[in-house]
């Protein structure tokens, strides 16, 4: 797969879009080069040399509003509520997700303990790097404890003026919030398929796709309330040439902290067998965001 050419757009416009807009942060300032790269009249990819060195760039060093929620934090992912309707049902999924953290940690414990006891060495350490020792496994149970907070970060608001800014916002939006956005090449169509028309930047436009980097994003909205579950947001499609970055399907509030763990250790990948299931619905919300002008 060639390089994404996004790095070539920050270089040469991020630091005049930067100045001309300096309050905004990193993140909107990324997503504004986003815009021109996938502007018709600016984009042309034959005129793009290859990829410079660019490790200490502003656009990756820069600070964003939306770094002390998700960049600066210990845990894997971010859980995001955008429905305040209904605070009991609320918080019951928080209980259920409490419940859910502890079931996973002690599950995982066990697991380490059964492999700690097969060691024929009562010093050698164990897979997770923890020595069979008293004073290590006391150091181990406080790992434990730790881990149960390191999993989600909830952004749960409380001013009405940040609460009006998440509510009932799309998995588009959200992964602009809290992600960063990259570019990559569009997964290729199967013998036979055409690529989709019209193009969409999330799907395939002209061969490549806009995609975001960043913590995974899990989205509590106004189904939530009632079905206990919470928008699972892809950052980029599946390898399925079709689907999109920013797809999304419901998982129980029981199931997550078990799927994120396995998706940041790259242990699972959600991909349906190969089937197209994510939300359809969630997908032309997407799709019919991101190419209005101006939205960002």
């Amino acid at each position: 797969m060639p390089p994404s050419p996004f790095v070539q757009w920050l270089l040469i416009h991020y630091a005049s879009i930067k100045s001309q807009s300096p309050n905004e942060g990193r993140r909107r300032w990324k997503l504004r080069v986003a815009q021109k790269f996938w502007a018709p009249s600016e984009k042309t990819l034959s005129s793009i040399t290859a990829a410079s060195t660019a490790d200490n760039a502003d656009f990756y060093l820069d600070s964003d509003p939306f770094d002390e929620a998700s960049t600066n934090r210990e845990e894997l992912g971010i859980l995001l509520r955008t429905d305040f309707s209904d605070e009991a049902a609320w918080l019951t999924f928080c209980s259920r997700l409490e419940e859910g953290e502890k079931e996973f940690t002690a599950g995982t414990s066990e697991e380490d303990d059964t492999t700690m006891n097969d060691q024929p060495e009562p010093n050698r350490a164990s897979p997770n790097g923890a020595a069979a020792t008293t004073a290590e496994d006391d150091s181990d149970e406080s790992d434990d404890e730790n881990s149960l907070s390191a999993i989600f970060h909830t952004v749960n608001p409380s001013l009405p003026q940040e609460r009006a800014l998440l509510t009932n916002i799309s998995n588009l939006a959200a992964l602009r919030f809290f992600n960063d956005v990259d570019v990559r090449q569009a997964p290729t169509p199967p013998p036979d398929t055409k690529r989709i028309k019209p193009p969409n930047r999330l799907v395939d436009s002209g061969g490549w796709q806009e995609v975001y980097v960043g913590k995974n994003l899990w989205i509590y909205d106004a189904k939530s309330n009632s079905d206990q579950c919470v928008r699972v947001v892809s950052q980029t499609s599946s390898d399925m040439y079709g689907t999109a970055t920013a797809d999304s399907w419901r998982a129980r509030v029981s199931h997550i902290c078990e799927l994120q763990v396995n998706l940041s250790s790259g242990a699972m990948k959600i991909d349906f067998g190969g089937l197209d299931r994510w939300d359809y619905a969630e997908r032309q919300r997407n799709m019919q965001e991101a190419e209005v002008p101006g939205v960002l």
